[in-house]
C-alpha cells in the first residue's frame, strides 16, 4: 500500500492570463475584448507543462486538462449577449453563433427564434478535445522524446463514439468534452459561452464579484490526454527512472474546433451565417492528478519495463473508383489498423466537420492484403446491395437504384461487415458495450450526400449530421496476436464511386466532374515497450 497520495494542479510554464477589457456596463452593455490566452490564432500555440522529479509515481488515470473556453468575434470581442441582441419574455431572440443564453432559460422549443444558419458548432465527437492537434511527451532528464501523438482530436473522436452510446451524450451540461454526439443537431447551439451576468436586458457584468475578469467568465472543461504513456497505471518520477516529465500541448487550428451548420449557405442573404472569423481562447489550464507516495519496498518493486499501446498516424489518398494503396509502417507488433476517410477539403475548413467521418461514396466491396496476399480474410469484403446495385424498380426491370428517393437511404449499403470490422480494429478486437455510429446516424448523413437545392438557396448539407464509419483492420483476431509490418505492407483496395461522377454516388461527393478525391486518414495501433530507466522505445 503506498504511504500517501498527493493531489496537485500544476499551471503552465508559458502561461498566458487572459484578460477581458473594454466592457459597457448597463443595459445592452457588451462584452470586452479579449487578449492572452492560449490559442492557435490569438494567443500561445502551445501549452507546457513540468511535473518535477521526486520519489513518488504519477497516478495517471486521475491527469485531467482542466480550463475554460471563450468563443471570440471576429472583432475580438467574446461571442455571446452583445448590443446587437435583445430578449423577449427570457427568449433569446437574435442569431450569432455559439449563443449564450444569459437568463438561463432554455426554451422548450429549443430555439425556434433562432436563426439556424448561424449557428456555430463543434465536433459532435470529442467535443472541446479537438483543441489539442499534437501531444509531445519529454523526460526532465535528458529532454528525449518519449510520446509523440499528431492528429490526436480524430483518433479521440473515433474512440469516444464506440465508447459512448447515444444517452451518453443527453446529458446536462454536457460532460463529454462539451461535445454532444448524435444529438449535435439539437443541442450544439445551445452551449453556455459565458455566463449570466446581469438582468435578461442587460448584458454588462456588472453583477460579477471581479467585474469582466470574473473566474466564471468562459465555459469548463476537463479531459483527459488519451496517449500511450499516461495510459499505463503509473509512472515512476525518480531521478533514477524518468526524472520528471515534461508535457507539450500544440493546439489545432480554429477550424478542428467550430464549423458553419451547414456546408452550402448564401453568404449574401444570410452574412452572419458565415463563421470563418470566429476562434477560441484557453484559460485558466491546469494540469490536475495525483502522486503516490510508494513504500521502500514498492519503490524498489517498480518494473522497469513498461507496455505501451501506441499508436501512429499515415495519411493516404483515394482518386479513382478502382483504387489501390500500400502502407510500410515499420513497426514490430502491429494490432490493427484504422482508416477513416475525409473529404479533400474537410480539415482547415470552417464550412465542415472536420470529426465527419462519413461513408465512401457508393462503396461497393474492399480487399486487404499483406504483401500482396490477401489477409486476414482471403475474401473481398463486399456491400450487396450498394448505391449501384441494378434492381426492379417501378414500372422498369433492371433499373440502377436511385438512393436519393429511399425514405432509408442506409438500406442501400449492406456495410454490416465493414461496420463488424471496422469496430473489432477499433477496440482491440472486442466489439463494443456501447456505441453511438448507428443506422440511424449513418442514415442522416447519406441524406446529406444527396442533399440538393437551388443555386443561392440556404441551409443545404447539415454539417451536424456526423458520421463515424471506416475501414478497418483487426489483427489480434480476437485472442492478442500481433503482426510484423517491418519491411512488410499493407495493401488495401477500394471500388466505390469516388470520382466517378454517377449521380449514385452522391450530388454532392460523386466528383461531378471535378477532380475530388477522399483524404485517407490512417491509424495504426500497435505494441510498444518502454524502458524507464534508460529512456528506450522499442517498437
Amino acid at each position: 500500500m503506498p504511504i500517501i497520495k498527493k493531489h496537485f494542479s500544476l499551471s503552465p510554464l508559458n502561461d498566458n492570463p487572459a484578460k477581458i477589457s473594454g466592457t459597457a456596463a448597463g443595459a445592452g452593455g457588451a462584452m470586452g475584448s479579449v487578449t492572452g490566452g492560449f490559442s492557435h490564432k490569438d494567443g500561445f500555440p502551445t501549452v507546457k507543462f513540468s511535473i518535477p522529479p521526486q520519489p513518488a509515481m504519477l497516478e495517471t488515470n486521475s491527469l485531467r486538462l482542466v480550463g475554460q473556453i471563450l468563443v471570440k468575434e471576429p472583432n475580438g470581442l467574446v461571442k455571446g449577449v452583445n448590443n446587437t441582441q435583445t430578449f423577449a419574455n427570457g427568449r433569446q431572440l437574435a442569431s450569432g453563433g455559439l449563443q449564450a443564453n444569459m437568463s438561463g432559460t432554455i426554451e422548450a422549443d429549443n430555439g425556434a427564434g433562432l436563426s439556424s444558419l448561424t449557428a456555430l458548432n463543434i465536433p459532435n465527437w470529442g467535443g472541446v478535445k479537438n483543441v489539442i492537434d499534437k501531444v509531445v511527451i519529454q523526460s526532465k532528464k535528458s529532454l528525449i522524446e518519449l510520446s509523440s501523438s499528431i492528429n490526436y482530436g480524430q483518433f479521440v473522436a473515433i474512440n469516444e463514439c464506440y465508447s459512448n452510446n447515444s444517452n451518453d451524450y443527453r446529458c446536462l451540461p454536457l460532460n463529454r468534452g462539451l461535445a454532444s454526439g448524435p444529438n449535435a443537431d439539437l443541442t450544439n447551439r445551445r452551449m453556455l459561452a459565458a455566463p449570466k451576468a446581469d438582468t435578461a436586458a442587460n448584458g454588462g457584468f456588472d453583477s460579477l464579484k471581479d467585474g469582466e475578469n470574473d473566474r466564471m467568465v468562459g465555459q469548463f472543461f476537463s479531459i483527459p490526454i488519451n496517449v500511450d504513456l499516461l495510459n499505463v497505471p503509473s509512472l515512476m518520477l525518480d531521478d533514477g527512472f524518468l526524472g520528471g516529465l515534461l508535457i507539450t500541448l500544440h493546439l489545432a487550428p480554429d477550424s478542428h474546433l467550430f464549423y458553419n451548420r451547414f456546408n452550402k449557405i448564401d453568404v449574401a442573404a444570410q452574412p452572419a451565417s458565415d463563421q470563418s472569423g470566429v476562434n477560441y481562447v484557453l484559460k485558466n489550464l491546469k494540469l490536475e492528478g495525483r502522486y503516490v507516495v510508494p513504500t521502500p519496498q514498492e519503490m524498489s518493486a517498480a518494473p522497469r519495463v513498461l507496455p505501451l499501446n501506441s499508436r501512429l498516424n499515415l495519411i493516404n489518398d483515394l482518386h479513382s473508383s478502382i483504387n489501390s494503396n500500400s502502407y510500410t509502417p515499420q513497426l514490430q507488433m502491429v494490432k490493427s489498423l484504422v482508416n477513416v476517410f475525409l473529404d479533400n477539403d474537410q480539415t482547415n475548413n470552417f464550412a465542415k466537420n472536420c470529426n465527419n467521418f462519413r461513408h465512401i461514396p457508393a462503396i461497393k466491396k474492399t480487399m486487404t492484403a499483406k504483401n500482396g496476399l490477401r489477409f486476414p480474410q482471403n475474401y473481398s469484403v463486399e456491400c450487396k446491395p450498394n448505391a449501384e446495385t441494378v434492381v426492379e424498380q417501378g414500372t422498369g426491370v433492371g433499373a440502377a437504384w436511385d438512393p436519393a428517393q429511399l425514405q432509408f437511404i442506409v438500406n442501400a449499403y449492406n456495410d454490416i461487415e465493414h461496420r463488424h470490422l471496422f469496430e473489432r480494429a477499433v477496440l482491440g478486437g472486442a466489439t463494443p458495450y456501447h456505441s453511438s455510429a448507428n443506422l440511424k446516424l449513418s442514415n442522416d448523413s447519406l441524406k446529406e450526400d444527396y442533399d440538393t437545392a437551388a443555386a443561392g438557396a440556404n441551409g443545404v448539407i447539415n454539417n451536424c449530421k456526423a458520421d463515424c464509419v471506416g475501414i478497418g483492420t483487426d489483427y489480434t483476431l480476437g485472442v492478442g496476436l500481433q503482426q510484423d509490418f517491418v519491411n512488410q505492407d499493407y495493401n488495401l483496395t477500394v471500388e466505390s464511386g469516388v470520382n466517378s461522377g454517377k449521380v449514385a454516388a452522391g450530388t454532392n461527393r460523386n466528383g461531378g466532374g471535378v477532380t475530388n478525391p477522399l483524404l485517407q486518414q490512417t491509424f495504426v495501433k500497435h505494441m510498444g515497450q518502454f524502458d524507464s530507466v534508460n529512456l528506450v522505445k522499442v517498437i
